[in-house]
């Protein structure tokens, strides 16, 4: 004998089972109908991500396999390497950086010439003067600062301990930062031309020199290469350059003027849910597609226009911004000559102009990036 609660749940049971094959039946027409579309963004984006992982992986084990070759090569060759080549390339951004508010790790430099007795010299930069004066007490933590000439240049310094500048402060290291711009851009205006050098470049004394012996000796031998490095920056200036642009007011262009992108997302309209929802993806993709392309063109379009204006350019990595709806496509270094600057920035304030792009010009700076 059945009961009535067994009907109620036979009768559910068959409840469930129509629906069940309704959805299946929905979800074949939907297979069927969007079969082609499936299978051709299947190729066009699975594919090429699948082929790529599969590069990439090979890549790095390449590279692994290079890097411990290499890693060999280069220890062995090690010890034949001159120790005052530490100081031939100074990398000094620190000023430049300082004025996007975004300070680095500050890593402590020295040239070592011998032993750890009397006091060393720090070095904000090279002058092209040869000048023996003193520049007041404007140094950090208000040392007193002073040229050393040498063959027609002068290195810019104050004495100081052989310990590199150390705190845990930011903003001490911040005021540390400024104070040593402040002294090239007061080099500047007494000398003209200065080679700048990073924060806390020190020179140490020999075991039977001074650290102003040491100093001259390192001038010395790298007097070809100073002489070079300030005829390429005599008479410029360095200048940052960023270019941002608007991504959700670009996304709109695209889909108004891309025939592609407009065409997919009238298809859309007419789709069940399911497919709709393929074709939501396929036309997210093929927008990304046109805003990597247009962004590449922008980019080669407004590089070219800048590059008529300066003497050199370096290409910096791009970075975050603050602002949600903005993001940067480019990041320059521009070395300028001081009669030029103004015909970039009115180059500059054309791309400014536009709807979707804005652009941050600073400078001068010392010409940290090309010396």
């Amino acid at each position: 004998m059945v009961t009535k609660k067994a009907k109620e749940m036979s009768e559910k049971d068959k409840l469930r089972g129509i629906i069940a094959k309704i959805v299946r039946e929905e979800i074949e027409a939907m297979t069927r109908e969007a079969k082609g579309e499936i299978r051709a963004i299947v190729r066009a984006e699975l594919f090429p991500g699948l082929r790529s992982a599969v590069r990439e992986s090979i890549t790095k084990e390449l590279e692994s396999a290079t890097f411990e070759y290499g890693y060999k090569v280069e220890s062995e060759e090690e010890i034949s390497a001159p120790v005052e080549e530490v100081a031939s390339q100074p990398q000094a951004v620190m000023a430049k950086e300082e004025a996007e508010s975004e300070i680095e790790p500050i890593m402590a430099r020295e040239m070592e010439v011998g032993g750890e007795q009397g006091l060393g010299l720090y070095l904000y930069g090279i002058a092209d003067a040869n000048a023996q004066t003193e520049l007041g007490e404007i140094g950090i933590e208000g040392t007193e600062v002073y040229t050393i000439p040498y063959k027609g240049l002068s290195a810019i310094v104050h004495n100081c301990p052989l310990e590199p500048y150390k705190s845990d402060d930011e903003e001490v290291v911040k005021g540390w930062v400024k104070t040593h711009q402040h002294v090239l851009d007061v080099a500047e205006d007494n000398f003209g031309t200065v080679i700048p050098f990073s924060f806390d470049m020190i020179i140490k004394p020999g075991d039977n020199a001074t650290a102003e012996e040491a100093m001259k000796k390192w001038m010395s031998e790298e007097f070809d290469g100073l002489r070079e490095k300030m005829a390429k920056i005599r008479g410029k200036k360095e200048y940052g350059v960023q270019i941002f642009y608007v991504p959700s007011v670009m996304s709109e262009r695209i889909v108004e003027e891309n025939e592609e992108v407009r065409k997919i997302k009238e298809e859309m309209k007419s789709k069940s849910p399911g497919v709709a929802y393929i074709y939501k993806q396929k036309l997210e993709s093929a927008i990304k597609k046109e805003m990597e392309s247009k962004m590449n063109s922008h980019f080669k379009d407004f590089y070219g226009r800048i590059k008529e204006h300066v003497e050199e350019i370096s290409v910096e990595k791009t970075k975050k911004t603050d602002e949600k709806d903005m993001q940067m496509i480019m990041n320059l270094s521009c070395l300028i000559a001081d009669d030029k600057y103004k015909e970039l920035g009115a180059e500059l304030e054309q791309i400014d102009n536009t709807e979707v792009f804005s652009v941050r010009f600073t400078g001068p700076w010392a010409a940290y990036s090309f010396v």
